[in-house]
């Protein structure tokens, strides 16, 4: 239970006037002359000629004390003393000279000196909200004083150099006077492409290369190196610079081309027979020519491989098979790849590989030879055209994932790549552009559809669904029916909604 307020006859307290529903905007100044009751109170306002009032314990509240150490700005809520009562505006401008403009709640805007503000509090509980403590004004003073220091540059080296690994080389080595010889011990650098001409451009990257290899402290390894490439001008300093990085055995890397760069043969060589790479992220250009990959990729400690744009040699029988070398490779994404050199059949070879992603690599015939893959994301359409093999029985495939089947008439090939991954996978999932292409070839045939595999592990269909496709339950489930014809029993199926 709330104790009773201890407001008494001959004490000076606030009012405010109910404006009906509960709207109370203004507060008067008043003097309590007696309890009538536990909730009624006999008050006299000190400013309005009129009668002793009546008022309501909740319309009731003590004056509060001034704020002697509080700073204004603009958009600043406040209680401004005009026309006998406290009014709830905001400041609209600093006018100087202790001098505010503010607007009130009904629109009304008018000038008030600092005297007659004060921070707009709500009497709950018998407590001022926000609190008028010895303690908030001694905490306030404190805040005034560290925001005149720099706090950031009185953190320990090591927390400054985690937080300038976030941001671009050229802004870490700015910010601050200390900052800028902290930089050099930087083991994570960045550079993008500024906002500069293309003539500026080749300058501002020759001296990124230049204050790479001459100023950085070279005792500190460099251990994650990020790349927005330019013009071809570039291309030998670029090629410098990646050279001192990986000699320095650079463990990070990842390398966007702009479209008018172009690689020359030694570059891509020098990156993918590297020792001491772990994650490599490394993106042509799609209006652009592809990157060349050599037949075999060198890298024995890579950990996850990311490609974009990038081109396969074949070996002699027609095979391309560039993964087979990379002996720790866990995690590999592909886009936008591509076979030369008459290659027919692309061959993903990788005894530690666990997650694949493709997304539009052209092949007549894509070939697992990947006994510890796990996971299985299929982003675009174009694959279902080429044919899939596995050399081995995939018996860790754990979930395979469909997210896009492109236009219609893929059904027929989805159920024969179906027919190769279902053995062992356990979670299958559609995104809501493969449930509508499925669902118009279900109901809409265009030829003989083959026959659906057996899921003999399969435990659970999920659907992702965008609001913006509107799906019954139903066809859901008649796309459900008619995929697991074959299985026994019909695993769960889950729709999920994203907004």
């Amino acid at each position: 239970m709330v104790p009773k307020p201890k407001f008494k006859p001959g004490d000076t307290v606030e009012v405010s006037i109910d404006r009906g529903g509960g709207v109370y905007g203004s507060w008067f100044t008043a003097t309590i002359i007696r309890w009538i009751s536990s909730d009624k109170i006999l008050i006299q306002y000190r400013y309005l000629y009129v009668a002793e009032t009546v008022v309501r314990l909740h319309q009731i509240r003590p004056v509060p004390t001034p704020d002697t150490i509080w700073e204004l700005k603009s958009g600043d809520k406040v209680e401004a003393f005009r026309k006998l009562r406290g009014w709830e505006g905001h400041v609209v401008k600093d006018l100087e000279n202790g001098k505010f403009s503010v607007r009130f709640t009904d629109s009304e805007k008018f000038q008030c000196p600092k005297y007659l503000l004060r921070v707009p509090r709500q009497w709950i509980n018998q407590t001022w909200v926000p609190p008028i403590t010895l303690e908030s004004i001694q905490n306030y003073k404190k805040l005034k004083m560290a925001m005149k220091r720099d706090i950031i540059s009185e953190l320990p080296d090591t927390m400054l150099l985690h937080i300038m690994s976030f941001l671009e080389t050229r802004d870490a080595c700015i910010l601050s006077k200390r900052w800028k010889d902290l930089c050099k011990r930087l083991t994570t650098l960045i550079y993008t492409l500024p906002r500069l001409r293309p003539e500026n451009r080749v300058k501002n990257f020759k001296r990124f290369k230049c204050w790479v290899i001459s100023t950085r402290d070279q005792s500190c390894p460099l251990l994650n190196l990020t790349i927005e490439t330019c013009f071809q001008e570039n291309e030998k300093h670029l090629y410098k610079l990646v050279k001192h990085a990986l000699s320095n055995n650079l463990q990070h890397l990842k390398i966007t081309m702009h479209p008018t760069f172009k690689c020359k043969s030694k570059f891509s060589p020098l990156i993918l027979a590297s020792h001491s790479l772990t994650f490599l992220h490394l993106s042509g250009s799609e209006g652009g020519e592809k990157i060349n990959c050599p037949k075999s990729l060198r890298l024995p400690a890579l950990r996850t491989l990311h490609l974009e744009c990038v081109s396969f040699v074949a070996t002699d029988n027609h095979y391309a098979d560039p993964f087979s070398n990379c002996t720790l490779l866990d995690v590999l994404v592909l886009r936008n790849c591509c076979l030369n050199e008459d290659a027919q059949v692309f061959c993903i070879s990788n005894h530690t590989l666990s997650s694949l992603t493709v997304f539009c690599v052209e092949t007549h015939q894509l070939c697992l030879s990947t006994p510890n893959l796990s996971s299985f994301t299929i982003l675009d359409h174009s694959v279902f055209y080429q044919r899939l093999s596995s050399t081995c029985d995939l018996s860790l495939l754990h979930q395979v994932n469909i997210n896009s089947l492109g236009c219609r008439g893929k059904l027929t090939n989805l159920l024969t790549w179906l027919q190769v991954l279902a053995t062992n996978v356990k979670i299958l999932t559609f995104n809501d552009a493969a449930v509508c292409t499925i669902l118009y070839d279900l109901e809409y045939p265009t030829s003989k559809k083959a026959q659906p595999p057996c899921f003999e592990r399969l435990e659970s269909l999920t659907v992702f669904l965008n609001y913006k496709y509107q799906f019954h339950d139903d066809e859901i489930f008649m796309l459900a029916d008619h995929l697991f014809q074959n299985t026994t029993p019909i695993p769960k199926v889950y729709i999920r909604i994203s907004r």
